[in-house]
């Protein structure tokens, strides 16, 4: 956990990861509050906090007497909304930066090239 924003929403995203990278497929049981609570040190209302959010914007359901779920859709959800952010928050402030340093688009460009053909 870290500083730059609320623990709750650092939650939110480390389970929401999990889902896109496979860790939790649809219907799979997720990690309890309890369990969040313990691993991370954090207070047992913070986790909470962090499944209701994810229930409210149906990433999870509750699946009765068993625990919290990976709601159908909730993959594509989130990549969509990560991958809006991406383009409409995250590009346009890397380029203005870029600009602000006299990063030329060519150059960055390359930049990507390189660290995208590493991996």
């Amino acid at each position: 956990m870290n500083d730059s924003q609320p623990i709750f929403q650092q939650i939110m995203e480390m389970i929401e990861s999990d889902i896109i990278t496979g860790v939790y497929k649809t219907d799979d049981l997720i990690i309890s509050t309890t369990q969040i609570s313990k691993v991370y040190s954090v207070n047992p209302t913070t986790a909470v906090k962090a499944i209701s959010k994810l229930t409210d914007a149906g990433i999870l359901y509750k699946k009765r007497g068993i625990g919290m779920c990976v709601a159908p859709g909730a993959k594509e959800k989130i990549s969509g909304r990560r991958r809006d952010v991406f383009l409409n928050q995250t590009t346009p402030a890397l380029l203005a930066e870029a600009k602000t340093l006299g990063i030329s688009i060519e150059e960055l460009i390359n930049v990507i090239r390189q660290r995208g053909s590493a991996d």
